[in-house]
């Protein structure tokens, strides 16, 4: 398989789309599950159907297609706001946080931070969740979201460790070292966790706080608000006890069930809304692991957003996203997943369409 778009010329991808946006058609949820039953390659770069010369439009439609993906146009709302009236945001965004408990010990000198989502962990949440996900829908999918789930047991031992962090309490320094050397045995250490509040403190588990009486470490109250709302949303879906190793079974689809929630507060206008819950979601995940599922949040959403919030590029070709990734799970899967969890937008553009674009452009 080679690239539609050359190595050196990927910035063309903005331009490809605009000339040829015109001619898109949505694929619908029929046909993208039909595309995921079927797609049998044994990795990304080897997909049946994302290859350079495209694929048959459906069963009795011969005509060759090519498809694109874009991050979902639900957030356009996010980055017309950001970029259109940064200080009204910013302020709204100030005022609710400052309401939440903890949040003023917590977010204090935050500042333009608020308008920043970390799409890097924001991608390794999605990706955990899609291959949960997928780990129960096809058999022989062996990537479950491990890092998600060990998220949510280290949140729960500290919910039974200290019962008044909900409360805006911290942890005092003797006893966070005593935790912190617990999970490093067990090869997680928590004092990383706390390099992420120095670079983006909304959506960082943790921040600690010097005084007279020594350092204290405080958890997110944005990640102990999201905490609650999976386990409202899991309670309705299951009324049992929470069980860890049945809640990991199921965290996937709560997790983007919460996203979309988030995103309904945007299609609203509330971008305020919306911003907290998202810094939120990103400050439950306190795991990195799987390479495999972090290349389905990192290569994929993360670089759909992070194209499209700075180059303002459209869609994105999938022959050239499935070369890119080379990994091995079913990439029209996990378009399938991500498309009905309404994270993306899927296209197709016929071949020779795409063609004439590229003649003129390379």
């Amino acid at each position: 398989m080679s690239r539609m778009l050359p190595r050196k010329r990927q910035t063309l991808d903005y331009t490809l789309w605009q000339k040829v946006s015109g001619e898109a058609a949505l694929v619908s949820a029929e046909q993208a599950k039909y595309l995921a039953d079927r797609d049998r390659g044994t990795s990304s770069s080897g997909s049946y159907f994302f290859q350079k010369g495209g694929r048959d439009r459906s069963s009795s439609d011969k005509t060759k297609v090519i498809d694109f993906v874009s991050l979902s146009s639900r957030f356009d709302n996010w980055f017309d706001r950001v970029r259109l009236d940064r200080d009204g945001l910013l302020e709204e965004i100030q005022n609710q946080a400052s309401e939440i408990v903890g949040g003023q010990t917590y977010f204090e000198g935050i500042g333009e931070q608020w308008l920043e989502i970390e799409w890097g962990t924001l991608g390794r949440v999605i990706g955990a969740a899609v291959a949960n996900i997928g780990s129960s829908e096809v058999r022989g999918w062996n990537i479950k979201g491990r890092d998600a789930k060990m998220s949510l047991g280290f949140w729960g031992d500290l919910d039974r460790d200290f019962p008044r962090l909900n409360d805006g309490l911290g942890i005092p320094q003797s006893k966070w070292e005593d935790l912190a050397r617990f999970y490093r045995e067990r090869k997680f250490d928590p004092n990383s966790e706390i390099l992420r509040a120095f670079a983006h403190r909304p959506s960082s588990p943790f921040w600690q706080v010097g005084d007279d009486n020594g350092l204290t470490y405080y958890p997110n109250p944005l990640a102990l608000k999201h905490r609650k709302r999976f386990q409202e949303l899991y309670g309705s879906k299951d009324p049992q006890t929470e069980d860890v190793k049945r809640l990991g079974k199921a965290h996937g689809k709560l997790t983007l069930e919460l996203i979309n929630q988030a995103m309904v507060y945007l299609s609203r206008g509330n971008c305020a809304k919306f911003a907290i819950r998202i810094h939120g979601v990103c400050a439950i995940h306190v795991m990195r692991t799987v390479v495999t599922q972090q290349k389905i949040g990192l290569h994929l959403i993360s670089n759909l957003a992070i194209r499209k919030e700075t180059r303002r590029v459209g869609a994105q070709n999938v022959p050239d996203i499935a070369y890119h990734l080379d990994t091995g799970f079913r990439l029209a899967k996990v378009l399938e997943i991500l498309q009905r969890s309404k994270l993306i937008d899927w296209y197709t553009i016929e071949k020779d369409v795409v063609d004439k674009a590229l003649d003129t452009l390379l």
